[in-house]
């Protein structure tokens, strides 16, 4: 079975079964508000991949992860390549053996039955089998975990015309292109009807139409079905779209954890750019405000500086006035504050701002290549080169 693909048992609807199921229990409350139920449960997670035949220290992929998510929740787990995500999604979906740690699907510890709940597609192309159909595909990996060839007889064209494969449906899935691989991925994993799913770059290499389209079914997923969705991408905007929470990985580690307000609040700043015609000299106390030119065109200049709270702004105002008095040629442009965008915000948690707010403390793990990793003895030398 291809390595990317981990989904397995489930029940017979498609849409919406874990849905009725949890609300029926209490567990998924209709108003759709966070429960105590929880249905992806990470404790104190660490990976730890020890080396042979050297004398080198063994490399820590993954540090002490601690998270929690709630039925109809999309976490999505942010860092830099070689951070740890890809390697804490394999342990979750039971490709990699964890050093220490806990994973718990739907209150269950990971092992056995609890991954019938879970299904995972990680980042590539050989998430199916490429001599099979779109539609081969499906029947076998809804057959391997029990489903009946009559239910997906059912849903599987009801799923491919909603991911726009159904055209293919009959061609061998070698001739695909990537981002209809990246779709048929997906239609593999949901054929199971999983209560957890976990997507590694799920819209890599995807045009910007199927782009919207798996963005819009991961929505409706959660917010209309109570699915659990773990997410890992690069694509900050599509975070800030869809994503309840964000936790920032570094070094193997979780450095920061919270919604989107709550990460502005922490990382709230004064960094202004302000555009000038002419030569401006600054006087060296600027300095210290961390000035930079960012940018140069003909007699044009756009400045960065961090005014530290809002009175400096009025302090700078000043400033120029007294310059241009000076020199009637300046001439402000613009002036506006730097959005707290989510890119910004990842930015200064990987490394201390220029504000001189320093990130919590990071550990010093790094990944290694899914060819060397070992789930029966945990061994491997490398490092992972993850998206």
């Amino acid at each position: 079975m291809p390595a990317g693909v981990a989904n397995v048992d489930a029940p017979a609807d498609l849409f919406g079964g874990f849905k009725t199921l949890l609300v029926a229990t209490g567990a998924f409350p209709e108003n759709n508000k966070q429960a105590q139920y929880m249905s992806l449960e990470v404790t104190h997670l660490k990976k730890i991949y020890k080396k042979r035949f050297t004398t080198r220290p063994p490399l820590t992929a993954v540090d002490d992860i601690t998270f929690r998510i709630a039925p109809g929740e999309i976490y999505s787990l942010l860092g830099p390549n070689g951070a740890g995500k890809s390697t804490t999604i394999k342990m979750i979906a039971g490709l990699v053996l964890p050093t220490s740690g806990e994973i718990k699907i739907s209150g269950k510890t990971g092992r056995g039955p609890s991954y019938q709940r879970l299904s995972a597609i990680l980042e590539g192309t050989r998430n199916v089998y490429w001599r099979l159909t779109p539609l081969e595909n499906l029947h076998y990996f809804a057959n391997l975990r029990g489903v009946p060839s009559r239910v997906v007889k059912e849903k599987a064209p009801r799923l491919l015309e909603e991911l726009n494969i159904d055209a293919k449906k009959k061609n061998q899935s070698q001739h695909l292109s990537r981002g209809m691989l990246q779709k048929l991925a997906l239609a593999a994993a949901l054929i199971t009807d999983p209560e957890v799913l976990l997507l590694d770059e799920p819209t890599l290499g995807l045009d910007v139409e199927s782009g919207r389209r798996i963005k819009d079914m991961i929505l409706r997923l959660a917010r209309e079905e109570g699915r659990t969705i773990l997410l890992t991408t690069h694509q900050m905007d599509l975070v800030e779209e869809i994503a309840d929470r964000v936790g920032i990985i570094n070094h193997g580690k979780l450095i920061q954890e919270g919604t989107l307000p709550e990460l502005r609040a922490v990382f709230k700043s004064h960094i202004y750019r302000l555009r000038i015609k002419g030569e401006l000299r600054w006087d060296p106390e600027w300095q210290t405000r961390g000035l930079q030119l960012i940018q140069k065109q003909g007699d044009v200049h756009l400045f960065e500086l961090d005014l530290k709270d809002s009175a400096g702004v009025g302090v700078l105002l000043d400033y120029l006035s007294r310059k241009q008095t000076a020199d009637p040629e300046l001439e402000l442009l613009s002036l506006h504050r730097v959005t707290d965008e989510l890119e910004e915000i990842f930015l200064r948690v990987l490394k201390p701002d220029r504000s001189g707010q320093v990130a919590p403390n990071k550990g010093a793990g790094r990944d290694v290549p899914a060819s060397q990793q070992s789930k029966n003895d945990g061994s491997a030398n490398g490092q992972e080169a993850e998206s």
